[in-house]
Order: structure tokens, then C-alpha cells, then sequence
């Protein structure tokens, strides 16, 4: 995790966006940063496992990871500590 550290305001902008949805690979530059994520096994491909939930989506689409999930969980804790402080 201590790698997660090193990601830019971008790709932390990205995960929290992966929150509300899947990620559509749409732009080629928001690809290239999906695939960055997925590299840090912060995110995934939807796949099968998506469609067997019940999402209807594209099986493309990029989702949170348990990883990802914990680092978006801890920023979360961590502005709320800022914010406090």
C-alpha cells in the first residue's frame, strides 16, 4: 500500500469517481490511466462477474478492487481528520 502514496491527483480523482460507477473507457487518456490503476491492482476489469451481479453495463467498464476500496476508504478518514483538525 505504501505505493498508493505515489499516485497523482488524477488517478486519486479516478478512484473516487469509481465510487459512483463503473469506469466506460471511453477518452484514451482515461484509459491509459485505468490501466495505470489496474497495473496497481487498484482497479479492475467488470468482466463476467459484473454481468453475473446483475450490471448491464460493458463487461470493459473498470471497477474498485478490495485494494482500491481500502485506499478510498482510508483518503476519506484521513481528509475527514484533516478537516477536524
Amino acid at each position: 500500500m505504501s505505493e498508493c502514496h505515489d499516485l497523482t491527483a488524477d488517478e486519486r480523482a479516478l478512484l473516487f469517481a469509481a465510487l459512483d460507477g463503473p469506469l466506460v473507457d471511453r477518452d484514451p487518456v482515461l484509459l491509459g490511466l485505468c490501466l495505470r490503476l489496474c497495473g496497481r491492482r487498484l482497479l479492475q476489469r467488470a468482466g463476467s462477474a459484473a454481468a453475473t451481479n446483475g450490471w448491464r453495463g460493458s463487461p470493459h467498464a473498470f471497477v474498485l478492487t478490495p485494494e482500491g476500496w481500502r485506499f478510498v476508504k482510508a483518503e476519506k478518514r484521513r481528509a475527514a481528520l484533516k478537516r477536524s483538525a
